[in-house]
């Protein structure tokens, strides 16, 4: 059944009651047309409570996303900007490009810092946010009574004598859904195994991110700071306080102590609607098993990332250097999929 407005439907009675679904629910296209957006595509996906925009120019990422009219993903001042603008330069493009929004797809080559390997430069969190997609998709069907909504394409993350890989993305969700799932299927389409690297930079702001919230987790098994200076906000990675003026990122690893391979992360406002909302993000650690968390307390860049990966976060040439890397066969492909989505009430999933 369709929930709706605090009600369930069939898809009779939706029928019935609308001479178009669009009267309620849908998906529409559009095309930025001033600025440094201009000709950037997005679709933008209302599924009732939950509403969100994709960005077929910039790796089908998501961009604004709200549930019951609660914004709850982060977007940046440096705004919403076409890909033509960018230049992989150190940390200066991904910095200029940083739109933020839900989710930034960080990698296929290189996540985190800037490097040289084999006299190659590669930028932070490398370049395919940038990239945009194409053999794009939207579609809505019914199964019986649930109402779905499905947006897909691929990304081609291709460099003569270099890499050649194909990203195929999935994201759905359903009418009057908390949830939408993403999955990448990235496939080798080169002849010799290439380090693949891959970080979904999830960006959670205010309101759900407030002075009031704190982060709630799987079992934690192991936490360290990312970098000297963010040791000594250890002892509180889980709470947050108002924006302050002029502090420093903190960043922190988490393991976890889970049997399964599942793993959870829910950032929760006890004050946020009736009886408070959180944010929450699952996904299988056999998949991605790197777990950063971004706290950024500064005002204007006040947002809390949780970023599953498949490696640390220091740069392809450490990644090499320490045998952390995923590597990918020739036609090989891998499958990652993450659950994002908004619980009520309670923050334990």
């Amino acid at each position: 059944m369709a929930k709706l407005f605090g009600k369930e439907y069939s898809r009779v009675d939706l029928l019935k009651k609308t001479g178009n679904l669009s009267q309620v629910v849908g998906m529409r296209a559009v095309t930025h047309r001033s600025g440094r957006a201009k000709g950037v595509d997005a679709i933008d996906v209302n599924a009732g409570d939950l509403k969100f925009t994709v960005i077929p120019s910039r790796c089908l990422d998501i961009g604004e996303a709200s549930f019951k009219g609660f914004p709850f993903g982060y977007i940046s001042k440096s705004g919403l900007r076409s890909s033509k603008y960018f230049v992989e330069d150190k940390g200066k493009g991904f910095l200029d490009s940083f739109y933020g929004g839900l989710l930034t797809t960080s990698g296929l080559n290189n996540i985190g810092a800037d490097c040289v390997v084999d006299g190659r430069e590669f930028g932070v969190h490398g370049e395919i946010a940038n990239i945009p997609a194409e053999m794009i998709s939207k579609k809505m069907f019914w199964e019986e009574d649930e109402l779905f909504f499905e947006i897909s394409g691929i990304i081609r993350h291709s460099r003569f004598y270099a890499e050649d890989l194909v990203m195929e993305r999935k994201i759905l969700t359903s009418i009057g859904s908390n949830k939408l799932t993403i999955t990448d299927t990235i496939e080798n389409l080169d002849f010799k195994p290439v380090p693949l690297m891959l970080l979904y930079h999830i960006n959670i702001g205010f309101p759900f991110l407030d002075a009031e919230s704190k982060l709630f987790t799987t079992k934690i098994k192991k936490s360290w700071a990312r970098t000297p200076s963010a040791e000594k906000g250890l002892p509180n990675y889980n709470k947050f306080t108002d924006p302050i003026d002029g502090i420093e990122e903190e960043c922190f690893y988490h393991t976890f102590d889970t049997k399964s391979g599942l793993a959870s992360a829910c950032l929760f406002n006890p004050k946020l609607g009736g009886h408070g909302m959180g944010f929450y993000l699952k996904y299988d650690t056999r998949q991605l098993p790197v777990f950063l968390q971004w706290k950024m307390m500064r005002s204007r860049e006040y947002v809390c990332g949780l970023n599953p990966a498949t490696n640390f976060a220091e740069g392809r040439k450490k990644a090499l250097e320490n045998d952390e890397v995923l590597f990918i066969k020739p036609m090989e492909k891998k499958v990652f999929t993450i659950e994002i989505g908004i619980v009520e009430d309670d923050p334990l999933l």
